[in-house]
């Protein structure tokens, strides 16, 4: 089996990093698949031996068929079996049999099918309380703090939460922090330069880059994961908030709401007052924030990885084969 997965930059958009993790499963549990992932994004952290990674050009507005023409190339090199995407393709690709990813970590066809759940953080433990203590003193001077997780949000969105930790800050004169794990000087320019005059900027640690690992560890530290951005990078977020053992609290998205039910605590609306009011809400009951990740625990325990890859290998043969029709676009 030959596929190619055409995705986004999975760091900022949701439904190419659950593509993503598809790919690292089936890598360790099909080996004999061959895989390449065609993006204009340079891969981050550890990918497998067995995957190919292929750059396109970064689609400009007024040379955007320049990266289709080597998208093409690079296809008919390749010559897959199979182009799975994230992206709205060009017409010029239309010869390779190709399926759509949807944000419901499933894909796009004209009959209803199961969605695969992208659990590929195969180095993910709960953190004894010691290792939260250790990684508490280096990053937060042993405070608790709220943590961004999942793919990066808009500069609206991550302004919003800013808004949100302000109105909690005011109400609650609390120690806890807001923990942002990248580098916003590097993803967010406009927001850096004002950043310094952010009235709780005491409260807030920007970490700059770190390594999937890194983030994962500081994630399992956490009072509480955070998400905004979607679609499909709150379903990406739930499956690292459950497995590290950490409530997340996120806004209403119909994708989580069917995936994590009651194991994920949801604002009322989009807006920085409903996002405050789950953040003092999880702050002031402990046996809530217990609750939410005793869920999550329970979910993901009934959750069976190999299988789930199995399915999602089994799945792929029948679009080779056409047994399975996708939805034209």
């Amino acid at each position: 089996m030959r596929v190619a997965f055409h995705i986004g930059n999975p760091l900022t958009d949701g439904v190419a990093a659950i593509a993503l993790s598809w790919v690292k499963q089936l890598a360790v549990q099909f080996p004999s698949a061959c895989i390449i992932v065609l993006t204009d994004s340079p891969p981050e952290g550890k990918l497998y031996q067995r995957v190919g990674w292929e750059l396109l050009p970064q689609p400009y507005r007024f040379f955007s068929f320049w990266s289709h023409i080597v998208l093409y190339r690079k296809l008919l090199a390749f010559k897959p079996d199979l182009l799975v995407h994230t992206l709205p393709e060009p017409r010029l690709i239309s010869r390779w049999k190709q399926v759509r990813v949807s944000s419901k970590a499933s894909f796009v066809t004209r009959t209803s099918l199961a969605s695969f759940l992208p659990l590929s953080f195969s180095q993910v433990s709960i953190l004894s309380a010691e290792e939260k203590h250790k990684i508490k003193e280096q990053w937060s001077f042993g405070r608790e703090f709220f943590m961004l997780t999942g793919p990066l949000p808009s500069e609206a969105q991550l302004t919003l939460l800013l808004q949100a930790f302000s109105l909690f800050k005011n109400r609650q004169q609390s120690g806890l922090k807001l923990v942002l794990p990248f580098s916003l000087s590097t993803h967010y320019p406009a927001l850096a330069q004002k950043i310094d005059q952010y009235k709780y900027r005491s409260s807030l640690i920007v970490t700059e880059t770190l390594s999937p690992i890194q983030t994962l560890q500081l994630a399992g530290a956490a009072y509480a994961l955070v998400v905004l951005a979607k679609p499909g990078s709150s379903l990406i977020a739930c499956m690292q908030a459950w497995q590290v053992g950490v409530p997340l609290l996120a806004l209403q998205d119909e994708e989580l709401l069917s995936a994590a039910g009651e194991s994920v605590l949801y604002a009322a609306s989009e807006t920085k007052e409903a996002f405050a009011a789950i953040m003092m809400q999880i702050y002031k009951d402990e046996a809530l924030r217990l609750q939410l990740i005793r869920n999550g625990q329970q979910v993901v325990s009934g959750l069976d990885q190999r299988a789930i890859t199995t399915a999602l290998y089994e799945q792929l043969q029948q679009f080779i084969q056409g047994s399975i029709e996708p939805v034209a676009y």
